[in-house]
């Protein structure tokens, strides 16, 4: 494995290479992908998000919105013509995000960066609607003060 590119997005250091939340581009189903991609004889490119794996930034600094901004630098600084976009878990629903955001930029009729997509286990946004209502008050605090609140895992 060649060592990551880094690219500076707002002042953070992203290393170039892809993965999912708490996940970073050196992940099984990442590297899974590059060996198929290599074996195609295709480019694949992966980048780990502020917070994530070799990219500068604190983790509790990160929110999907700087995240979507980064991957979208990545993209536009390391490709040219029609990609197809893989993201697993938070990553598809960046990729996702971010059909919407180049759709947006790119007003020229017939104009499309994106080939296709490949979403493993999409994660998009739900919370307003799942999340929010099932809160306890406390957590409801915390959300309100913080930006955030901890539920620990098993």
């Amino acid at each position: 494995m060649t060592a990551p590119v880094f690219l500076d997005v707002d002042g953070t250091s992203i290393a170039v290479r892809r993965g999912g939340y708490k996940s970073d581009m050196l992940g099984t189903k990442a590297e899974k992908l590059a060996e198929w991609a290599s074996g195609q004889g295709r480019a694949f490119l992966r980048h780990d998000y502020s917070g994530h794996g070799e990219s500068g930034g604190a983790f509790a600094d990160g929110t999907v919105s700087n995240w979507l901004s980064q991957s979208l630098a990545v993209f536009n600084h390391f490709t040219q013509g029609r990609q197809i976009l893989v993201g697993s878990s938070m990553g598809a629903w960046i990729a996702l995000r971010m059909v919407q955001q180049l759709r947006q930029e790119l007003h020229t009729p017939g104009e499309n960066r994106i080939a296709g997509l490949v979403l493993l286990a999409p994660a998009p946004d739900f919370t307003a609607e799942l999340v929010e209502p099932a809160l306890t008050k406390a957590q409801k605090r915390d959300l309100a003060k913080k930006g955030f609140f901890e539920e620990p895992s098993d």
